[in-house]
């Protein structure tokens, strides 16, 4: 009887470890080498100032980091994309950029606020499949870094996004660069994003994964030999990156700093942000300063009928009460 107990109290233990822990593992991927989760996906794209590399949890696929030496080049202004479109159309060359968006102002915020629409373009689909998506993202705070590229703007962007039916929360990272001003004709008026990098988990995973994504995403080296190769191709664009750090460690330092140093008050707006994407309310009772998560239909109900329940003195959290928000909320069916 006993064992019966050790052998029942031994699975219950398996069956509730921590899942979301996650041990890194070297990666060879020919001339770079990069710490991933076990059993990860590696992708890559491009090479040089053009290469990426996305690393994802196939299972849970708001599990990834990812980076790309640049993006581009985008639109800086609705004029000059209708001037390309309209050179196009009278017979010009094609401008093999025409899908991709107007991004104006040119900042990092602006930049992954259109990554989605970047990413279903044909330039993008040739370049790269499985491309993070940041459906539906929402900024929630920016950190503002001094640039390494002249003109440009480095920041690093707090955000959610959904990926299927969950909530996503990531860091990114990136500077974006003006390149050729408007000039009244074709081909110009375009920008590049560069050094691109983030990590993204479901949000409930985040707070817990984001320690061990930042290291992933700090080891990843290329070659010398690469390097050389790629200095030969694209001096210009390749040593504005290497600049900005030929590892990812610096990146990786100044997205922890950022996180580190954040401000309470946007951890309660990312809680308030993905409870508006689920369609829920977040209420507490005042007895016991337990908190609840429930639809905006239950809590309609709620404030009409109070009387009917036992617990009948909810209040929706205050933005002020940080510990409230920070808690695990029970669910509504908790409420009696």
């Amino acid at each position: 009887m006993k064992r019966l107990v050790v052998i029942v109290l031994f699975l219950l233990m398996a069956c509730s470890e921590d899942r979301s822990v996650i041990k890194l593992e070297q990666y060879e991927g020919g001339f770079f080498q990069v710490d991933i989760p076990k059993g990860w996906q590696v992708m890559t794209g491009g090479e040089c100032s053009t290469f990426g590399l996305v690393i994802r949890d196939k299972q849970r696929p708001a599990n990834q980091v990812f980076y790309f030496g640049s993006v581009g080049p985008l639109y800086l202004s609705i004029q000059q994309k209708q001037i390309d479109m309209g050179y196009m159309r009278m017979g010009g060359y094609p401008v093999t950029w025409i899908e991709m968006p107007v991004v104006s102002p040119f900042t990092p915020e602006n930049f992954f606020s259109h990554f989605q629409e970047m990413t279903q373009t044909s330039i993008a689909r040739n370049y790269m499949s499985g491309l993070p998506q940041l459906y539906n993202l929402r900024v929630i705070s920016n950190t503002d870094y001094p640039s390494r590229f002249p003109g440009g703007k480095t920041a690093m962007v707090r955000v959610l996004f959904t990926e299927g039916e969950q909530i996503g929360e990531g860091l990114l990272m990136c500077t974006t660069v003006p390149m050729l001003p408007f000039t009244g004709g074709p081909g110009g008026g375009i920008g590049y994003a560069y050094m691109v990098a983030g990590i993204t988990a479901e949000k409930s995973q985040f707070v817990r994964l984001q320690s061990e994504l930042l290291k992933s995403l700090e080891s990843f080296t290329i070659s010398e030999q690469y390097v050389n190769k790629c200095m030969q191709i694209s001096q210009q664009q390749f040593r504005g990156i290497l600049k900005a750090g030929q590892t990812l460690s610096e990146t990786s330092d100044l997205i922890l700093k950022g996180w580190q140093n954040r401000n309470e008050r946007y951890d309660v707006m990312s809680e308030k942000q993905s409870d508006a994407i689920l369609g829920y309310e977040r209420v507490y009772n005042p007895e016991t300063d337990q908190a609840y998560q429930v639809t905006h239909e239950f809590w309609e109900n709620y404030l009409q009928n109070q009387e009917q329940f036992d617990m009948s003195n909810l209040q929706i959290i205050p933005e002020t009460n940080y510990e409230l928000w920070m808690q695990s909320p029970e669910l509504q069916r908790e409420i009696r």
